[in-house]
């Protein structure tokens, strides 16, 4: 908190001028610091702001876009949503809002002025030209100031959120690849085979397992006799640090079944481990993680993503995110296993539709079989 308000707004003549003026102090020193909110030509003006300040229908006339943002509604935040999301939303405002529109009075933010806002986050400029932002990620800053000017609205800082009379980017429409084949999957884990966490990415494939569902696994939450793991947390990053945190749902917390090359691969970490930790001694932070740095700490998820962006490359598969490694074993499972419900409770999904409808892609291989078999069924009357 940086100023404190101490009774009703007043209206002051100055010169020719009105300026209507909110006493307070700052909180730190004590020391006496009146807002000013607002210069107005007629003193009926100026009763008119007051009389909007005192029914909440309007903040400072000054108060800017930025100090709204920052001084009031992001602070709100903190400690009332996750740590990630209050990141996402500091990262919206402070790298893609402030600097672009930060400096416009909050009262004088417009349809217009956020139109304007949105295509210079996506047109592209610079030499070479290329966007500000993907239409992915404007399209998040977009509806972060829209709720935060929803909050203006309930708050009495402005009369209606301008941002909803906008309309957000339009999707990048281009086809992006989600997973593999199980062929390129295969190929992959084949370059992948002698890098030391070959068995993580094995894991995701067989499982289906998220990122932070992989990094955060202990050695106690899997049975090697009854090839069975527990899922039971994952590791997020936060304020820029690894983190462990629950699982998002109820449904994310399971036993998952694995068979007898999964263990192998597992049993082949281990020992690999094994060797790794008796060089590094006493220092060796996290015994307790089946998957971690050659130095026995957490493995950052962003860093897991770039160490499978070079494998990607030296495999030559197309390539896919993190993500991806778990599209592919749903696509893949939905062929090889052909049980649905199988495939949601193996994916911790809450609801099968989940399951069905977003992480299902076209697997190629599979798909040219059943071509081929119906190409062999109908020839085989002629035409």
């Amino acid at each position: 908190m940086d100023w404190v308000e101490t009774g009703p707004p007043t209206i002051q003549k100055q010169r020719t001028r009105w300026v209507v003026r909110q006493p307070g102090y700052d909180p730190a020193t004590g020391r006496r610091r009146p807002r000013q909110l607002g210069t107005f030509d007629t003193r009926r003006a100026a009763q008119a702001h007051v009389r909007s300040v005192q029914d909440g229908r309007s903040g400072g006339d000054g108060e800017t876009l930025a100090q709204f943002l920052e001084g009031s509604w992001l602070a709100s935040k903190a400690g009332r949503v996750a740590q990630g999301t209050l990141d996402q939303y500091t990262w919206s405002i402070t790298r893609h809002i402030v600097p672009l529109i930060g400096a416009v009075r909050l009262r004088d933010l417009s349809a217009e002025v956020v139109d304007r806002w949105v295509a210079g986050l996506v047109v592209p400029q610079g030499d070479p030209p290329k966007p500000r932002l993907g239409a992915t990620s404007a399209r998040l800053v977009r509806k972060v100031l829209s709720m935060a000017m929803e909050e203006a609205v309930e708050r009495g800082r402005l009369p209606r959120n301008p941002v909803r009379m906008t309309q957000p980017p339009k999707p990048d429409r281009r086809r992006k690849k989600l997973g593999w084949t199980l062929e390129e999957s295969r190929t992959f884990l084949a370059a992948a085979a002698d890098h030391r966490l070959h068995a993580a990415f094995l894991l995701a494939l067989v499982t289906g397992m998220r990122r932070g569902e992989i990094l955060a696994l202990r050695w106690e939450d899997i049975n090697f006799e009854g090839r069975t793991l527990e899922v039971t947390q994952q590791l997020a990053v936060e304020g820029g640090r690894p983190v462990l945190k629950q699982l998002k749902t109820e449904y994310s917390d399971r036993v998952v079944t694995f068979g007898p090359g999964v263990a192998r691969a597992l049993e082949a970490h281990r020992a690999a481990q094994a060797k790794e930790r008796l060089l590094v001694g006493p220092d060796w932070a996290h015994p307790e993680l089946v998957f971690t740095t050659p130095a026995g700490t957490w493995i950052d998820p962003n860093n897991f993503g770039r160490t499978m962006d070079v494998l990607v490359q030296k495999a030559g598969v197309p390539r896919i995110t993190v993500k991806g490694l778990r599209h592919t074993a749903q696509s893949v499972g939905r062929v090889v296993v052909g049980d649905d419900k199988v495939m949601q409770e193996r994916l911790g999904h809450s609801d099968i539709d989940i399951t069905l409808s977003i992480y299902t892609h076209t697997v190629t291989d599979q798909h040219r079989e059943a071509g081929e078999r119906l190409d062999q069924v109908f020839s085989a009357f002629g035409t």
